[in-house]
């Protein structure tokens, strides 16, 4: 997994403040909790408030200020910067708006707290701890977005839980052999209507869905046990060992064989590609960043 984390904090300003980095090297995400700022949203200088979340891409300038001279102020909020090969195919998944409202979630907000202790740690034997957490607020994110978007009408609420209905479903069969008429059956609906629907709010269709769990469960299984790798597959409901091979090296990059050969953890001196890379510590582009 290719996912490197930059800088994860909370920052807290108590008088004027400005910050710029242009054009930052790496993906930005910011989401005010306290107090209101100001940024740089498409060359403009825009008022942030609470539960404004900001996201740049690399490349893209980033100006901050908080407050004037000589005037009383406090503004608050959480940051990252991060990039990476997970990064970009997760960025490229839907559309992004530089600024963007959401509720502050008690659960975002937690993950984001958990992800700042561990990048902070003395022990640096967290990169994997630290990989996970990263993708999950990122995921995270895009729920909080999406959930908040459907709230907008009682047809997109409806549709919200039908989808999550098939999600759930999926989840609890994707290990044996599953057809789309029951996952549709299950949420009560037509087959036609279940596949618009899934695939319009997920991005997934429901058949390549339920390949992404079954081949994290083959991920895991292949890393933490010795079951043969054609056990592995057939247990984690594909059909034939030939397809759990051809769709494991078109997602993961290798071979299962190649992959049950690396190490699960990767310190500083020992990488390899495609594994979890070093990502604790703050890296030199974050340090120039936040000393600007």
């Amino acid at each position: 997994m290719d996912i490197r984390l930059h800088a994860c904090s909370y920052s807290l300003h108590n008088g004027p403040f400005k910050t710029s980095y242009n054009p930052p090297p790496f993906y930005l995400i910011r989401l005010q909790v306290l107090g209101v700022a100001k940024a740089l949203v498409h060359g403009e200088m825009k008022p942030i408030s609470p539960g404004d979340l900001l996201m740049y891409p690399p490349g893209e300038p980033y100006h901050l200020r908080v407050g004037k001279e000589g005037e009383d102020t406090e503004s608050g909020d959480y940051f990252l910067l991060c990039d990476g090969s997970w990064v970009d195919e997760w960025w490229g998944r839907h559309h992004r708006d530089t600024l963007k409202r959401i509720p502050l979630d008690d659960h975002l907000i937690y993950l984001w707290q958990q992800l700042s202790i561990e990048q902070h740690r003395v022990n640096r034997n967290n990169q994997e701890i630290i990989g996970h957490l990263l993708c999950t607020l990122l995921l995270t994110l895009d729920q909080v977005t999406w959930v908040t978007g459907q709230k907008q009408g009682q047809d997109s609420v409806r549709s919200n839980e039908l989808v999550v209905k098939m999600k759930q479903y999926i989840n609890d069969h994707a290990l044996r052999p599953l057809r789309v008429e029951e996952v549709a059956h299950h949420a009560g609906l037509s087959v036609s209507r279940a596949v618009h629907l899934f695939k319009e709010v997920t991005g997934y269709t429901i058949i390549g869905y339920a390949g992404e769990i079954r081949l994290s469960h083959a991920i895991e299984r292949i890393q933490y046990t010795e079951a043969s790798l054609e056990s592995i597959a057939y247990a984690c409901g594909f059909s034939t060992y030939s397809y759990f091979h051809k769709c494991f090296k078109e997602k993961v990059g290798c071979t299962p064989s190649e992959f049950r050969k690396r190490p699960v953890l990767v310190g500083r001196d020992n990488q390899h590609q495609g594994t979890i890379q070093d990502i604790s510590g703050i890296s030199p582009d974050a340090c120039r960043f936040l000393r600007s």
